[in-house]
């Protein structure tokens, strides 16, 4: 806990740094530092440290669907929707793309931790690089553990599909990130 506090406490003097105060206009730079802000606020408290803060504490305890879709939108998915904000921004996406690619980012990063949760019951030692099993043994809350193996799948798919869909404005160009949403729940590592 002490290390995520380090960790929490280095982020946010990024994120204290960068943020824009209402109304103030920073020209050019304006999406570089919009970036780094975004980064910040997903590392740290708001996001992955966050997230893990209640991963830690929720070890060994029951916890409800809110206090689980919480844990994983802070922790992995909050990396993999900063990535996909990051390019949006730094791409010079319009604003209604900016919104598709946020909500396409919020649903693939939410989609892939609970694949991963799958993967931790049903993965091979040989893709995965650890022991499946490791988050039952630690007793940590998963999707698995507290909807089901198959409700699971059935969310993590949706999400998938309604990540794709976000994605609807944009043409081929788009394709992919429709693949890399697929990708999440057909992966074995």
């Amino acid at each position: 806990m002490a290390i995520l506090a380090g960790d929490a406490l280095l982020t946010e003097a990024f994120n204290i740094m960068t943020e824009r105060p209402p109304g103030r206009n920073w020209g050019e730079g304006w999406a570089l530092i919009d970036v780094v802000n975004r980064v910040a606020r997903a590392a740290g408290i708001y996001g992955m440290v966050g997230g893990q803060v209640v991963d830690i504490e929720s070890e060994g305890k029951e916890v409800d669907l809110p206090t689980l879709q919480f844990m994983h939108t802070h922790k992995t998915g909050a990396m993999l929707l900063v990535s996909v904000q990051a390019g949006a921004r730094l791409g010079g996406a319009t604003e209604e793309g900016f919104k598709a690619l946020t909500r396409y980012g919020e649903r693939i990063g939410l989609a892939f931790q609970i694949a991963d949760d799958i993967l931790d019951i049903e993965g091979k030692v040989e893709f995965l690089g650890k022991t499946p099993g490791s988050d039952r043994s630690k007793k940590k809350a998963t999707y698995p553990s507290v909807v089901g193996l198959e409700e699971s799948r059935r969310r993590a798919g949706e999400l998938v599909e309604r990540a794709v869909e976000a994605l609807s404005i944009f043409g081929a160009e788009a394709d992919p990130l429709r693949e890399i949403g697929r990708f999440i729940v057909t992966r074995n590592s």
